[in-house]
């Protein structure tokens, strides 16, 4: 019968390392590096990934905000991300086109829905509300270019172009796009949104046949006039809210730089 060896574990040989571990334990290593290059030993998180990736991309954000604003997609692209940038750009060409086709074949699609027993006034409806989903799209279309790119910068948060004349030109011309230009996102964000809600509303009432829709519902016309009155303080609202952006895009532009000297 061959004898068996017996090992005796104490709470000595758990509690303490052996001196083995002690001889071969793993070799400390450096930090992992700003530089992309991962160290022997390191196991990069994906936060740091991602802060590496951004570092690579880094752009300016009133740049990549404003390229998005105009074509949807190409702040992405400025930004390196070109598959991002073909969806939103395909979005908007899906976008353009859903619109022709409503503005071309309106009369036909009535009478498609009436068969189905859906009236004028519900089709409209319906469009208004994947109009404003769309709407919502653009938004985040232009905000992610602005932060992708803010993210990439190595300087933090971005502290705008420091130009008054630039900013308040550009909110002259888009509000809410010189307060972007003056690296306040959610203030421009809130210009765009209402100055691109009712432009919305005036393509509404210029190009479609919402008059004669609401006349229908109300032969009265109580309605139709209601309507009117509506849109001429929309089209007030805007007014003022066009001349403030332009007020504040300069104003704060011109007082960021007098910080910054």
């Amino acid at each position: 019968m061959k004898n068996s060896e017996v090992f005796v574990i104490t709470e000595d040989d758990i509690l303490k390392p052996s001196s083995l571990l002690k001889r071969k334990g793993p070799k400390p290593v450096d930090p992992p590096s700003d530089s992309g290059v991962t160290a022997p030993g390191d196991i990069p998180t994906v936060a740091a990934s991602a802060r590496r990736r951004n570092r690579r991309r880094g752009g300016s954000p009133a740049i990549a905000a404003s390229l998005s604003l105009w074509v949807w997609g190409l702040g992405q692209l400025y930004n390196g991300d070109p598959k991002l940038a073909t969806l939103f750009f395909l979005c908007q060409a899906q976008v353009a086109a859903f619109h022709y086709m409503l503005y071309a074949t309106w009369g036909r699609l009535r009478n498609f829905a009436e068969v189905f027993f859906i009236s004028e006034w519900e089709l409209f409806l319906y469009v208004a509300a994947i109009d404003i989903c769309l709407l919502f799209l653009m938004m985040f279309n232009v905000a992610q270019a602005y932060r992708t790119a803010e993210m990439g910068g190595h300087h933090g948060r971005y502290e705008g172009v420091h130009q008054p004349v630039v900013s308040g030109l550009a909110s002259l011309l888009v509000p809410g796009w010189g307060q972007m230009l003056n690296g306040q996102l959610g203030k421009g964000m809130l210009f765009l949104t209402v100055f691109v809600m009712q432009g919305y509303l005036l393509g509404l009432y210029m190009l479609s046949p919402f008059y004669r829709v609401v006349l229908d519902l109300d032969p009265q016309q109580i309605l139709l006039r209601k309507v009117i009155t509506g849109g001429m303080v929309a089209m007030f609202a805007t007014a003022v809210a066009w001349v403030i952006s332009a007020y504040d895009a300069v104003l704060v532009a011109f007082y960021t730089r007098r910080l910054r000297h």
